[in-house]
């Protein structure tokens, strides 16, 4: 069976587009016409499968294998915008500088259209086909009142839009950062949000127009990306508006303003659609389509996730059941779980767009769900947890303190194409949760994270590799320049000036490293670095970065002290005393009684 995931949408924006993707599927309509009679034939060769798209375009109830559909992606010795038409949906979508789209942009507007329930998907085939709803929208007059409904009921059905609905309905104003930072899963690399402080501090530091410009759009989490996406579908329905919202943050020394235009307000219809959404007005109310796929997204235990969820849904939809009860269900499906894990999935059902209801110690999903099914090959197979979901679960239970979205922070660190959400989740860790002063900085040339507290400074440089990080010669090195430059600031050397980040009052320094694991010869780098600079240093994994912030943050370990543990020469091992040599970091043994003051 071939992995793909539905449920949650990037990079479709234009419900015109999804009429055509909905449109191909029904015999000799406009576009199923202009695709067999015209840019088949033109766009797609013999050996990209012209013939038997036609043939497939030519049924009158077409299942259509969703390769044809899609594409296949970017031949070797070519770019995605140079890359031949390879797919049906590819062909029916017009590019910006070509008369195709490339697979990237099908792909979205196939996973749109079958989220929100105008395509089928056989899991067993990798086939679409149309829905009955999907044949009544593609014939539907365009813009017309019967389209409408129709695309009112599908984005209702949808438990994001609900989502995004709700949240401006209590809030009335906010920006995708602010709404991203509340959808999706707690704690999960594939739900992340930029914090919007940074922006703010991004956006204040950016010297050019085109500074700003390119922050605003290069700069966002996967759930950032979402909200932006569906809020583009929303403004076409005039359900919200798109009105620019200024943002005050305080970086500790003075006030910084800037505006994000990417915010959002309802309208008049946008409140009625989610009256709709809630069955309380006269429509009648519409069952929330939820796909297995869209309880989870990122990772190696994604299909535990996905099962664990589905198993809750189910047994508490339309009953109110306790914790314990849900616990103890979970069991007879092989599954056992703790009361906390089991909240936190609660909470991510209320975040993804269901309507959870508590009523004294029980919970129940208020809604008539549709579409929620484990898939046939992983009913019967035995899912357990990795060993790594095994810690974040562990981990889970030993942060009381600390806000359980940093949990996302082990996952970044194991994951090499997430390396600026590892440093902009781990500068927000430092700053929003434990109180440091300090940023992301994460440019060319620039520390990727610099935090301060008093007189004491901090050089961050995350990393993230899939089988843990050996700090080679080559890091350490750049780590030593950056020190270098600290020590010197002259703007001759290096332009960007980024040591301003600290306070004038900061003149102790430290480096750290934060990966999610260590190995090799990673002492001896440290060593070398303190040899040649006198800067102590560290490294620390990201779940020993996340029991020091639980010391922090319950005041068992002051800031002040917690620089005694980034000074020590070593790796810093919050389960052994705070690292794995208690004597080196100290040098005193007098120093330990600090630590709990």
């Amino acid at each position: 069976m071939a992995d793909r995931t539905f449920g949650w949408v990037q990079e479709a924006y234009t419900i015109q587009n999804l009429k055509k993707v909905v449109s191909l599927f029904v015999l000799d309509s406009e576009v199923n016409k202009n695709l067999r009679f015209d840019k088949i034939p033109r766009l797609i060769s013999e050996t990209d499968g012209r013939e038997e798209f036609l043939t497939e375009l030519g049924c009158e109830n077409m299942e259509i294998p969703y390769i044809h559909l899609k594409g296949k992606g970017t031949p070797k010795g070519f770019t995605r915008s140079s890359a031949p038409c390879t797919g049906i949906v590819q062909a029916a979508l017009p590019g910006q500088r070509k008369e195709y789209q490339s697979d990237w942009p099908a792909d979205s507007f196939l996973r749109w259209a079958i989220s929100i329930g105008f395509l089928h998907y056989n899991r067993e085939k990798d086939a679409c086909s149309l829905t009955e709803m999907g044949r009544r929208y593609a014939e539907a007059e365009p813009s017309g009142s019967a389209e409408y409904e129709i695309l009112t009921q599908a984005f209702i059905s949808y438990p994001p839009v609900c989502r995004i609905l709700a949240l401006l309905d209590i809030n009335g104003h906010m920006t995708k950062f602010e709404i991203g930072s509340q959808l999706g899963f707690i704690g999960e690399a594939g739900f992340t949000s930029i914090p919007q402080e940074m922006i703010v501090r991004g956006l204040t530091a950016a010297r050019t127009r085109e500074d700003r410009v390119k922050l605003l759009q290069d700069t966002e989490g996967t759930s950032d990306k979402y909200v932006r996406t569906i809020c583009s579908w929303l403004k076409q329905m005039d359900w919200i508006i798109q009105t620019e919202k200024e943002i005050i943050v305080f970086d500790g020394k003075k006030k910084l303003s800037s505006v994000i235009g990417q915010a959002y307000k309802l309208t008049l219809n946008g409140k009625k659609a989610l009256r709709y959404s809630s069955g309380a007005s006269s429509y009648k109310k519409i069952p929330k389509r939820v796909m297995w796929d869209m309880l989870a997204t990122k990772g190696k235990n994604r299909d535990y996730l996905r099962c664990r969820r589905t198993h809750i849904i189910k047994y508490i939809n339309k009953s109110y059941r306790t914790i314990t009860e849900i616990q103890e269900y979970l069991k007879i499906k092989g599954i056992e779980e703790s009361h906390i894990v089991i909240r936190d999935d609660l909470a991510g059902f209320v975040n993804i767009g269901l309507n959870i209801r508590r009523q004294g110690g029980g919970f129940t999903v208020a809604d008539d769900i549709n579409g929620l099914d484990i898939p046939s090959e992983s009913v019967n197979k035995t899912l357990e947890k990795t060993e790594f979901a095994v810690l974040k679960d562990r981990l889970r239970e030993r942060l009381d303190n600390i806000s359980h979205k940093y949990l996302a922070l082990l996952d970044l660190g194991f994951d090499g194409n997430s390396d600026r959400d590892y440093e902009m989740m781990t500068a927000e860790l430092f700053t929003s949760e434990l109180g440091f002063s300090g940023s992301r900085l994460g440019d060319s040339r620039k520390p990727d994270v610099c935090v301060y507290y008093g007189n004491r400074g901090l050089i961050i440089d995350n990393k993230a590799y899939s089988k843990g990080y050996s700090l080679p010669i080559k890091q350490a090195d750049e780590m030593y320049r950056y020190i270098e430059e600290n020590q010197v600031r002259d703007r001759n050397i290096n332009a960007n000036e980024w040591w301003n980040i600290f306070d004038s009052g900061v003149d102790e320094f430290c480096f750290l490293f934060v990966s999610g694991e260590f190995t090799g010869g990673f002492k001896d780098r440290i060593n070398n670095i303190f040899m040649r600079s006198g800067v102590h240093g560290a490294v620390i994994s990201s779940e020993n970065l996340l029991l020091l912030a639980e010391e922090i943050k319950s005041g068992r370990l002051s800031r002040a002290d917690s620089f005694k543990l980034f000074g020590c020469n070593g790796e810093i091992n919050m389960e052994s005393g705070y690292t794995d040599d208690l004597c080196s970091m100290l040098h005193r043994k007098q120093e330990t009684k600090n630590l709990y003051e």
